[in-house]
C-alpha cells in the first residue's frame, strides 16, 4: 500500500468534493467483500497508513498493543480449519444459554441488512440472508436453557479452527467500562475535558479508494491546501488546540481516568450532580498510538511485567509532575459523545454483554460470528490465572486488535471488571462458528491434530 502522504493526494479532491460546504463528517463507501485463496481464508495486505487503526465504521479503540506487533499482524493471514463441537475444549461445561441475548443482538443488526449484503469485509463470512435462519432459531431458545442452547448452536453452525501464519495461537487481552467522577462545568477538582468530535473530523474508509483497504479506516480533516492530514495531537489539543470552539463535553476529576477513557473507548461517568451518564467512542485524531507502557518501559520506568493497567496507574500517582510528558508522547486522542442508552457499545451499533461480546479484526472476522476462545484470565481479586474457556459474540473493533487469532473480551463496568481488564494478557485461541451449509473456502486436510485445549 502507498504512504499516507500518497494516500491523502489521493484522496484530497474527492473529500473536497463530498465535503463540500458542509460541516458533517464524511465516511467512505461500503466494506465490500474480500478475496482468498485455496488455502488460506484472507490476507489483511500491507499495513493501512499511519493513523489507520480502525476495521469499518465509527468504532472504539480498545485496549492497543505495541506498534510492531501491530504492523506485524497486518501482513498475517488466517486459515479456517473444519472441526466438530467435540474439538472445543470443554464445550459441554460453558452456560451457552448466557450467549443467547448477545447473538440476538447481533441478530437484531443482521435482519435490517439487505439478503445479499456481504456480512464481514472477508471471503467466507456469507451474506446476511445465510445468517438469517440461525437468528430465528435463536429467538425460540428458551431463556436460561443451556441444553437447549446447545442443541441450537450446535444445529446451526460449524466450528473451524482458526489459525495465523504461525499456527493456532493467538493473543487475548480483555477491556471493561472505565469508570469516571465528572461535571458538565469545570471547578473544583473536575479540571481534565473529554472533548466531543470536533465538526471538521473526517473518517474515510479505504476500501471505497485503494484496493487492498479491507474495510480499514482513516482519520483526519482537510486542511487549507485540500491535503487529508492527521488532526491535532494530544499535546497541541492540551495546550489549547480546540479553545473557544465549545467542544467540551464533560470535565473528569481524574486525569489518569480520562486517558483510561480513551483507551477503553467508553466510560460510565457519575456526575456531580447525582446523575450517571454512559459515554462513547464519537471519532480519534488519526495519529499513531503509542501505548503509555511501553513508553514507561522503554525510559526504564517501569520493570517487565508492570505494565499493567494498575502497574501504570500507580507511576502516575508516584509522579504526577511527569504526567504530561508522558502522555503526551502518545499522539492518538479520542473523542466522545453521550450515549442515549445505558451500557458499552460496541463498533456493530449494539449493547455489549460482559463477558458474552468481543472485539475481533474486521478484516478477519465479521461482526456477528460467535467465538469459542480457550485462554486464561486472572483470578478476580486474587493471583495467578485459571482457564476461561466460553463462547463470546463479535461485536466490536479495536485500533489495537489486529490479526487473525486475536481477541479482546468485553468484561463489563463493575469493579471486577477493572481488576480483570487491567491485567489480562497473554495466549490464547479460537473457533469460528459459521452456518451450516455456507460454502466456507478452508485449507486442504491437515496433516496434524486438532489443536489441543491450553493448560
Amino acid at each position: 500500500m502507498r504512504s499516507r502522504r500518497a494516500v491523502a493526494g489521493s484522496l484530497s479532491l474527492a473529500l473536497v468534493v463530498a465535503c463540500g460546504s458542509s460541516s458533517e463528517p464524511v465516511v467512505g463507501a461500503g466494506s465490500g467483500s474480500g478475496t482468498a485463496a485455496v488455502a488460506v481464508v484472507t490476507d489483511a495486505g500491507a499495513p493501512p497508513p499511519s493513523g489507520a487503526q480502525d476495521a469499518g465504521c465509527v468504532c472504539p479503540p480498545g485496549p492497543q498493543p505495541d506498534d510492531d506487533a501491530a504492523t506485524a499482524a497486518l501482513h498475517d493471514k488466517l486459515t479456517l480449519l473444519p472441526r466438530t463441537f467435540a474439538d472445543l475444549p470443554d464445550w459441554a461445561e460453558d452456560h451457552l444459554a448466557e450467549a443467547v441475548p448477545s447473538f440476538l443482538a447481533s441478530c437484531a443488526k443482521l435482519t435490517t441488512m439487505p439478503g445479499d449484503k456481504p456480512i464481514g469485509v472477508d471471503a467466507y463470512s456469507g451474506r446476511a440472508r445465510d445468517w438469517r435462519r440461525a437468528c430465528e432459531a435463536a429467538a425460540r431458545v428458551p431463556a436460561g436453557d443451556d441444553a437447549k442452547a446447545r442443541a441450537f448452536f450446535e444445529r446451526e453452525f460449524t466450528p473451524y479452527e482458526a489459525r495465523n501464519t504461525k499456527g493456532p495461537d493467538g493473543k487475548m487481552t480483555a477491556y471493561n467500562v472505565q469508570p469516571l467522577r465528572g461535571s458538565k462545568t469545570k471547578h473544583g477538582p473536575y479540571q481534565f475535558p473529554l472533548y466531543k468530535r470536533p465538526r471538521d473530523l473526517v473518517q474515510v474508509n479505504l476500501s471505497a479508494f485503494i484496493k487492498d483497504g479491507r474495510g480499514r479506516s482513516i482519520w483526519g480533516k482537510v486542511d487549507r491546501d485540500g491535503d487529508f492530514v492527521p488532526y491535532a495531537s494530544r499535546e497541541e489539543i492540551r495546550k489549547g488546540a480546540l479553545a473557544g470552539q465549545h467542544l467540551e463535553l464533560m470535565y473528569a476529576d481524574d486525569p489518569v481516568d480520562a486517558l483510561y477513557a480513551q483507551i477503553e473507548g467508553s466510560a460510565k461517568a457519575v456526575l456531580d450532580d447525582g446523575t450517571t451518564e454512559w459515554v462513547e467512542f464519537d471519532g480519534k485524531n488519526g495519529r499513531g498510538y503509542r501505548g503509555v507502557g511501553k513508553i514507561l518501559r522503554e525510559s526504564g520506568e517501569l520493570a517487565k511485567g508492570q505494565g499493567t493497567m494498575q502497574g501504570i496507574r500507580a507511576w502516575f500517582e508516584a509522579h504526577p509532575d511527569r504526567r504530561d510528558e508522558i502522555m503526551d508522547q502518545d499522539t492518538s486522542f479520542v473523542f466522545f459523545k453521550f450515549s442515549s442508552r445505558p451500557g458499552a457499545v460496541g463498533s456493530q451499533g449494539v449493547i455489549l454483554t460482559p463477558r458474552r461480546s468481543a472485539a475481533v479484526d474486521r478484516a478477519f472476522v465479521a461482526h456477528s460470528t460467535p467465538l469459542w476462545i480457550d485462554s486464561r484470565a486472572p483470578v478476580v481479586g486474587g493471583t495467578g490465572t485459571a482457564p476461561w474457556r466460553h463462547l463470546v459474540i463479535a461485536q466490536d473493533t479495536g485500533g489495537g486488535i489486529v490479526g487473525p487469532v486475536r481477541a479482546d473480551l468485553y468484561w463489563g463496568d463493575d469493579q471486577a471488571s477493572i481488576d480483570v481488564a487491567g491485567r489480562m494478557g497473554g495466549p490464547g485461541r479460537y473457533w469460528l462458528l459459521l452456518p451450516r451449509g455456507l460454502p466456507v473456502p478452508v485449507a486442504p486436510p491437515a496433516t496434524d491434530p486438532p489443536a489441543q485445549p491450553s493448560p
